[in-house]
Parts: C-alpha cells; structure tokens; sequence
C-alpha cells in the first residue's frame, strides 16, 4: 500500500476502529492496541480493495477478530487484586447510555455500534461479522429491549 493511501486511510478510520475495539472489550489500553494492530496489517496488506467501504468493512471484520483473540488470549485471563487508592486517569466518558452500553453482551454491543454509529444496515452487518440477517435482527431487538430496560430503571 502506497504512502499516501495508508495516511489517508488512518485518518479517515482510525477512530472508528478504536472504537469497534473498545465495544469488544472495554478497555483502552487494549483497544488502542488493536487499533495500531489493524492498521500495521492494513500497512501491510497486499489485497486489492474496491472502494472505500470494502476498506472499511474489512478494518471492521479485522478489528472484531483480533479483539476476540486479545479476550481468548492467555494473558487477559490472569488477574491481579486492585490496589487500594489506585487512580486512572483516562477513563472514558461516563453516561447513562455507556453505562448501559457496557452492561451488553459484547455481541449485542457491536451490532448496536455498527447498525447506529456506523450506520450499517442489517444486511452489511451480517456479510462483516458472517451471521445470518435474521440473527443480526435478533441480536440487535434483544440489544434494544435490554438497553431499554435499563434506562427505564434509571
């Protein structure tokens, strides 16, 4: 991939695929880790795309696959005890909506991302993360019920 081409690409998506990580595993030092991964493999990907949603689309299904093996992975399931009076200082924004976001599945999460800030229909999100449209359709209704019954209790 030229030079030109990969800059552009990073500013026009980078962002958006921290933000399909982050959906996936709620974390921002991972995420950010991700993100570098993708685009590293966008750097050095040698397939042909067509347009610029293909690019995007295949960002999406690279992001959501490699936040799946960083959760599978050896070292996210060891823990540690939280020290006491340990502070964070980059925490992501807090609402109502993130914190209801936060309390779905990983995947109802990322087809509420995909199908509301991204802006993909059902059919696109089905052929990125290979699932029928019917169940595209079931995760994103329990995804709405859920978020619903939370921010109805609030």
């Amino acid at each position: 991939m030229q030079g030109d081409e990969f800059t552009q690409y990073v500013r026009k998506y980078s962002d958006m695929v921290y933000r399909v990580a982050y959906s996936c595993t709620h974390s921002a030092p991972d995420s950010e880790d991700i993100m570098q991964d993708v685009l590293l493999k966008l750097y050095i990907c040698e397939k042909k795309f067509h347009d610029d949603e293909h690019v995007k689309a295949w960002l999406i299904r690279v992001a959501v696959n490699r936040s799946r093996d960083v959760l599978r992975s050896v070292n996210k399931k060891r823990t540690e005890e939280l020290q006491e009076g340990l502070s964070v200082s980059d925490e992501e924004p807090s609402s109502d909506l993130h914190t209801a976001m936060a309390g779905l599945s990983r995947d109802h999460r990322l087809v509420i991302y995909l199908f509301y800030y991204e802006g993909y229909s059902v059919k696109e999100i089905s052929k990125i993360l290979r699932i029928t449209e019917s169940n595209v359709k079931t995760r994103l209704k329990r995804a709405r019920e859920k978020l619903r019954a939370f921010l109805n209790d609030e």
